[in-house]
């Protein structure tokens, strides 16, 4: 196990149509949604809470006039797929310095006000996974998980993620967080870099994403 603590914080599926995939996780799955936070770049989000400490994040494409949503429907191709990842660390300054790379400061605010602070690092370094920490503590975070999760009326009770699934970069990726990295990571030669599908725990059983 990392002595860095990485934990799966969430993973990001992107979609074309924000709504039409989180009816579609709905109805096929049992998953439900709730509003995510403002974007301001092109895109637009839903959040799946799992519990309390982890998350899949629907990405979803808004307004291509704007960089990040111009990304998202070049990088999809018209087709929603399982995009990111992101991993929760136990101490982000550690975690970036090892690595040389620049902290961001960023806040992510829901529908009904609650915000929570977080710093981030390695997001320009896509398909690798991207390091976060909360600035909040703890327990308001687990309190607003709790309530995302309430309200999201979820038919199969999810309780996270069980594995993800990456291409053909292994020495890249344990070069990025160690060969002792401790997450359930599986490889699938000949799909090409990066994340291509994750695991979900639920009361009906495991739900795979692609």
């Amino acid at each position: 196990m990392s002595d860095e603590g990485f934990v799966i914080d969430h993973v990001i599926l992107g979609v074309v149509d924000i709504d039409a995939a989180s009816e579609r996780l709905r109805e096929e799955h049992g998953l439900g949604s709730v509003p995510g936070s403002m974007h301001l770049g092109g895109t637009s989000n839903r959040i799946v809470p799992l519990g309390p400490e982890c998350f899949l994040e629907l990405l979803g494409i808004e307004d291509t006039s704007k960089d990040d949503g111009r990304w998202l429907e070049a990088t999809l191709r018209g087709e929603d797929r399982v995009l990111w990842w992101c991993l929760g660390v136990r101490d982000l300054d550690d975690t970036a310095a090892r690595r040389g790379l620049p902290i961001r400061v960023g806040q992510a605010r829901n529908a009904d006000s609650d915000t929570l602070t977080f710093r981030s690092a390695g997001m320009p370094q896509y398909p690798l996974p991207f390091f976060l920490e909360l600035i909040e503590e703890p327990e308001r975070r687990h309190r607003i998980q709790a309530e995302r999760y309430a309200a999201a009326g979820h038919a199969c009770a999810p309780t996270g993620f069980t594995w993800v699934e990456v291409g053909d970069h292994q020495p890249v990726l344990e070069g990025w967080l160690g060969p002792d990295h401790g997450l359930p990571v599986r490889y699938a030669p000949g799909t090409g870099p990066g994340i291509h599908a994750c695991g979900i725990a639920t009361s009906d059983g495991e739900i795979a994403l692609r």
